[in-house]
């Protein structure tokens, strides 16, 4: 099996090493034993999270293709005496040329790829490009049981599965409001796929989900949102941890995030429950009136 370095589901940027995608979960199919197909990225131009793969036109002997790979990273042309990026002598003299001596540096798969699409050295603590941290700021490689590896004894879960300590005020992956969505002229039901509707909706507008009722869902590591129940992500089969549950939400006009069965808001002291009543008996008798006209 030849695995490529492109995630086939999101497009991100994947390693020889990954067995998952970091950004969505998805199997990559890497084994130890497998011939990894390496796809050049241009530098200054970074075509990490794109689905473009310049191996093909690497490895093969094209006469139209008039490029070859420094160890630096950079595709220069096969004309370049010295690399436009780093400076290595590309060209070989005469006497390698009689010699034959292969002179010009080759690519190492032990380089540094940053995120911004720059090689660097692996002994490089900072990008040279962007510099960004290359080794300390890199995430943990999630393992199948990463849904069960929590950092917090006392943890708050955003939409996008990410976890946040109790009393978090914003997600610290996605940004979005875990407490308080800011003040409001009136009541919103917020559903487990993260979707703000009306209070009076039969049907959240964005997943189709019944609002009349309290929803359930286990959200994993990798984003996916799986049905109340299951054991296992049904996009990249790590095992659920129930303790990753997702329930919908009544949003007060205050802002405040309640649980779906407030009576009374704990910020504002707003009869939820009874206002909530009013509303779909209003819109209910608005409803019957239109279908008698109609």
């Amino acid at each position: 099996m030849i695995a490529g370095n492109y995630c086939k589901k999101c497009g991100h940027r994947i390693f020889p090493s990954d067995q998952y995608c970091k950004v969505c979960g998805c199997k990559t199919g890497y084994h130890n034993d497998d011939a990894h197909v390496f796809t050049i990225p241009l530098y200054d131009i970074g075509f990490f999270n794109l689905d473009v793969d310049f191996s093909p036109y690497i490895e093969s002997k094209r006469d139209d293709f008039h490029y070859e790979i420094c160890s630096c990273g950079y595709l220069n042309n096969v004309e370049n005496e010295y690399c436009y990026m780093c400076g290595a002598k590309r060209a070989p003299s005469k006497l390698d040329k009689i010699l034959k001596n292969e002179v010009k540096p080759a690519f190492s798969i032990d380089n540094m790829l940053c995120e911004c699409g720059a090689i660097n050295s692996s002994e490089n603590i900072y990008c040279e490009m962007c510099g960004k941290r290359l080794h300390g700021d890199e995430k943990p490689v999630n393992t199948n049981y990463s849904n069960f590896n929590l950092e917090f004894d006392d943890s708050v879960f955003c939409f996008c599965g990410e976890e946040n300590e109790r009393f978090s005020r914003f997600c610290r992956n996605c940004g979005r409001p875990l407490m308080n969505y800011g003040k409001s002229n009136d009541i919103f039901i917020l559903c487990t796929c993260a979707t703000i509707n009306e209070a009076t909706s039969d049907f959240c507008i964005e997943c189709g989900k019944s609002l009349k009722k309290e929803n359930s869902v286990i959200v994993c590591i990798c984003g996916e949102k799986n049905p109340d129940g299951s054991n296992f992500c049904q996009r990249c089969d790590r095992p659920l941890n129930p303790q990753k549950t997702l329930k919908s939400k009544i949003i007060c006009s205050c802002g405040e995030v309640l649980d779906w069965d407030s009576e009374f808001c704990y910020n504002c002291g707003k009869n939820i429950k009874m206002t909530l009543i009013r509303k779909n008996s209003l819109n209910d008798t608005v409803k019957t009136i239109k279908g008698i006209f109609r």
